[in-house]
């Protein structure tokens, strides 16, 4: 069986490296980018290693990359986020952010009465049994239910930090996939943790594992450009090779992206309902300082500008030079503006308020900053998880390909969904494989 692979990151490395442990497949994974990992890309400058994004995991003893550390012999290193740093700011003040039922207790951001409530909540979330999983959105659960605003307010807030939203998408969220994804986490005995070493420990692993069988290669710089079916056949045009045939298409990219290549296509009209779907965009601000300018805390969320702040470097040491300090400012962003002005506008905005709390906690920071990076429309996810968006299946009806990525139906949000993605395309297409082979025999 051979298979091609159209995208180079976590998804399509994943779905790679467990087709590839298979001895009876062979494939080739094209990636139009001159490196792996998508937006899971990492690279060094003065020491410091940078990524497009955070690489923190949430729940990670519950995460699928535990499932892929036994089943492909991957190793890595994580560390825990310690929760008695991490803070939230509103109106001036710091106050421990309620991560767990002790924090609750200590928080400022809610009212004695207000945190009995919220810790009922939560065991309802734990036990599946609250009602939130029955709502279109988190915007009907709140509009119905009594609580105060600062409980909503809160609710919304944690949404936005973990689904990476502004608080009005937040409202926007299925009330089914946060009751899911809360469930997830409230069990986990390790709610945050990053992968020391950064995303580049587990893609340079995965490409290892894909190396180790000489029937599969991966070429970058190689962007499929087109594609059609002949005789039960796929046939790819690559911007460099013509008329390359594969048993079987596995996407691994933005289903905005797919819904591209498809245009010209017999299958273009099954993917209408996924083409206009928004990603998730944040401002990234990466600084590194030349020392430690200061570690009040690990973490810090701005309630009232819907901006944090990680101390990457106080969790992962490795991602600095010694001595050194590496911050990473997320901003979450709106995406409707009438025109391109007031966006930058918008953002040049949000640059501003970054700049401010980095003021604030941080003295002196512009003296001893080393590296800097700001991205100030980081795509962290090709599919906001908003109920005006469609999450991809790995199969769609009437459509000969599977899909795969972080805008596919999957566990979790954010990078899980495309290593679990992944991870299930390639056992379909195993076990698929398994069955006609049995049947043959």
């Amino acid at each position: 069986m051979k298979i091609a692979i159209i995208g180079g990151g976590l998804a399509g490395l994943t779905a790679a490296a467990y087709l590839s442990d298979s001895p009876d497949t062979e494939g080739i994974v094209f990636e139009r980018s001159p490196q792996l990992g998508g937006r899971a890309f990492t690279y060094e400058k003065s020491g410091f290693t940078l990524n497009y994004g955070a690489h923190a995991v949430y729940g990670i003893d519950r995460h699928t990359l535990q499932f892929m550390e036994q089943e492909l012999g991957l190793k890595f290193q994580s560390k825990q986020v310690d929760k008695r740093k991490v803070m939230y700011a509103k109106h001036g003040s710091l106050t421990p952010a309620p991560l767990d039922f002790v924090n609750i207790m200590k928080t400022d951001v809610l009212t004695a009465m207000e945190k009995v409530r919220f810790v009922a909540e939560i065991a309802a979330v734990i036990a599946n049994i609250h009602q939130l999983k029955h709502y279109p959105t988190l915007g009907d659960y709140l509009n119905r239910s009594h609580a105060s605003s600062d409980v909503k307010e809160l609710w919304e807030h944690l949404v936005s930090s973990n689904f990476f939203i502004t608080p009005e998408d937040a409202r926007k969220v299925t009330g089914e996939a946060i009751a899911e994804y809360y469930h997830n986490l409230f069990l986990s005995q390790k709610p945050v943790n990053y992968i020391l070493g950064s995303w580049a420990t587990i893609t340079n692993q995965l490409v290892e594992k894909i190396d180790c069988n000489e029937h599969w290669n991966i070429a970058v710089k190689e962007p499929v450009e087109s594609i059609t079916k002949v005789n039960g056949k796929f046939i790819l045009n690559t911007k460099t090779r013509e008329a390359l045939e594969f048993d079987e298409v596995i996407f691994a990219m933005p289903v905005q992206q797919v819904a591209k290549l498809l245009e010209s296509t017999p299958w273009s009209s099954n993917m209408e309902p996924y083409k206009n779907n928004t990603s998730t965009e944040v401002l990234v601000y990466d600084i590194g300082f030349s020392k430690v300018v200061a570690r009040p805390f690990h973490y810090i969320s701005d309630m009232d500008n819907k901006l944090f702040i990680s101390d990457v470097s106080a969790t992962d040491h490795t991602v600095v030079p010694e001595g050194g300090q590496l911050l990473q400012g997320i901003a979450y962003l709106n995406d409707d503006f009438a025109d391109e002005e007031l966006r930058k506008q918008y953002l040049d905005n949000k640059t501003q308020q970054m700049e401010v709390l980095f003021d604030t906690y941080y003295p002196d920071w512009r003296e001893h900053t080393a590296v800097k990076r700001v991205s100030k429309k980081a795509m962290v996810s090709s599919v906001k998880n908003i109920h005006s968006n469609k999450l991809l299946p790995n199969r769609v009806q009437d459509v000969p390909f599977l899909f795969c990525g972080d805008g596919c139906t999957g566990k979790g949000e954010l990078a899980e969904r495309a290593f679990s993605s992944g991870r299930a395309v390639a056992q379909m297409l195993l076990k698929e494989k398994a069955r006609t082979k049995a049947l043959i025999h």
